[in-house]
């Protein structure tokens, strides 16, 4: 994902600028590409943490990570529930005279379920996830609710200080470019 400083004044070069037929779209360009290349490993990032914590074979959330280009860069778009895996859940528990809990009860997500209700929406999307029928997506949906979703932290381990530092000197190494350019070109050196 690093950005090689020699390979884009190479390619500065080729294009034109630097070299007395410079512009400054082609600097622009040049940053839009680079935003582009580094929403798009991000995403391929996000997908492959996805795949590696979650059990899930259908893909559906893995498949709905999106980098989508902005003003600014890009931002990261992923299905509804992506934070409810990404930072867990906290667990209903057990009640007095319910069965032997068979796991841990988790109690360290960011979020909490506060009863056994289960909403029709949830179940419909356990039915469609797993291909269980209603009632055994009803039965997977109260034992979730139980026993709480375990944080999986796929952020933390796709955005990582390293992953940032090397965005930060990408974004700097193509800035100064366009800074660059754009400062020749306003006092026509």
């Amino acid at each position: 994902m690093a950005v090689n400083e020699a390979e884009i004044l190479q390619q500065l070069e080729s294009t034109g600028i630097g070299v007395g037929q410079y512009s400054e779209t082609q600097a622009v360009s040049l940053y839009q590409k680079l935003m582009l290349n580094l929403g798009n490993d991000i995403q391929e990032s996000f997908r492959e943490q996805i795949e590696k914590d979650t059990k899930s074979d259908n893909g559906a959330l893995k498949g709905s990570v999106k980098a989508l280009p902005s003003k600014t860069g890009f931002d990261i778009f992923a299905d509804f529930y992506y934070k409810f895996i990404d930072d867990g859940v906290s667990g209903v528990g057990q009640f007095q005279g319910a069965m032997k809990s068979i796991r841990p009860v988790v109690s360290n997500g960011l979020y909490q379920f506060k009863n056994l209700g289960v909403p029709e929406s949830m179940a419909q999307s356990i039915r469609e996830w797993s291909g269980a029928s209603i009632e055994q997506s009803y039965a997977i949906a109260v034992n979730i609710k139980r026993y709480g979703i375990k944080p999986k932290n796929i952020t933390d381990a796709v955005i990582t200080d390293e992953v940032l530092e090397r965005i930060a000197l990408d974004l700097a190494t193509v800035t100064g470019l366009v800074i660059e350019v754009s400062f020749d070109k306003a006092f026509d050196l």
